[in-house]
């Protein structure tokens, strides 16, 4: 028989950072970014939010700051962004659901259009050892600044869940995904247990013409 799958989104979903954003906060904090750049992005994740932003380019100009990095450079940013701002944000709910899959033997995923470097410590801190997320390319050893496409984002990531489910006899079927995007609609629609949680206006509203299960976490740390 094949193994039960529970994928988890990572920013409102496990936490209730933005990842995206916090990281930016984070480089300003230690000189890495300008103000301006800090400001824009929060105008970005308006626009993304309204549906007007190309999220794709956005992406690729917020990853064009790190050309040149290694891959240890970003582990140990990412590893201080999560001790410093995210591991606070860790729901408590989200931490004890993963933990009620696990003891179901279940296989636990979190998914994310974030680089695997920033998931990875979320990851560690919730015992979770499957993860997928946007990849970036490197070259040299170095980050060259662009993206390996597509984004791990709307049907990106109804494909790379598809394919790593294939790859270890995942019946799709049979998984869960947890998310409070209306953007992952597409991957909730080919998981036998989509589940709205901390939804979006818009993914609450199709949750309950589909009749899917909606959760809502108190903001209460897991740490």
């Amino acid at each position: 028989m094949s193994r039960v799958a529970a994928f988890f989104d990572m920013d409102h979903t496990i936490i209730w950072e933005n990842s995206g954003h916090s990281s930016v906060k984070l480089a300003r904090r230690h000189g890495f970014v300008s103000a301006r750049h800090l400001i824009k992005g929060f105008l970005k994740i308006i626009l993304y939010r309204l549906t007007i932003l190309d999220i794709e380019t956005w992406y690729e100009q917020n990853i064009a700051m790190i050309a040149g990095l290694t891959p240890a450079d970003m582990e140990r940013f990412a590893a201080q962004w999560f001790d410093e701002l995210a591991r606070p944000t860790v729901y408590k709910q989200a931490y004890d659901l993963v933990r009620e899959h696990q003891d179901q033997g279940h296989q636990v995923v979190i998914i994310s259009n974030a680089p695997a470097f920033m998931i990875a410590p979320v990851a560690k801190a919730l015992q979770v050892e499957d993860i997928i997320g946007t990849r970036l390319e490197i070259k040299d050893g170095r980050f060259t600044g662009r993206l390996v496409k597509p984004l791990c984002y709307g049907k990106g990531k109804r494909d790379y869940a598809v394919s790593w489910a294939a790859e270890r006899g995942v019946d799709l079927s049979r998984a869960y995904f947890y998310t409070d995007s209306r953007f992952d609609l597409a991957l909730l629609r080919v998981v036998g247990h989509p589940v709205a949680t901390n939804p979006d206006v818009r993914l609450r509203r199709l949750a309950r013409r589909n009749g899917w299960p909606i959760m809502d976490f108190a903001r209460v740390s897991a740490f």
